[in-house]
């Protein structure tokens, strides 16, 4: 009951990013996500991952940090 309450008298945090844009960073993690999982298969498989592959990779993170910062 306790906890009802003091959650009924709390304010709602205003997001730091508007919701399309919240959708767009989603769906840019869940394409990384999806590239990284390939090259783990491929490296799990004894094939050799491209280093230029990773950095890509990396390169996309970054620019989906800059856009939360």
């Amino acid at each position: 009951a306790f906890v009802k309450k003091k959650a009924q008298g709390a304010r709602l945090a205003t997001p730091k990013i508007a919701a399309q844009d919240a959708q767009n960073i989603t769906h840019q993690l869940a394409k990384i996500g999806g590239n990284l999982n390939q090259l783990a298969h491929h490296a799990n498989q004894g094939g050799q991952v491209d280093p230029q592959a990773l950095q890509d990779l990396q390169n996309e993170v970054q620019r989906v940090w800059q856009q939360l910062t």
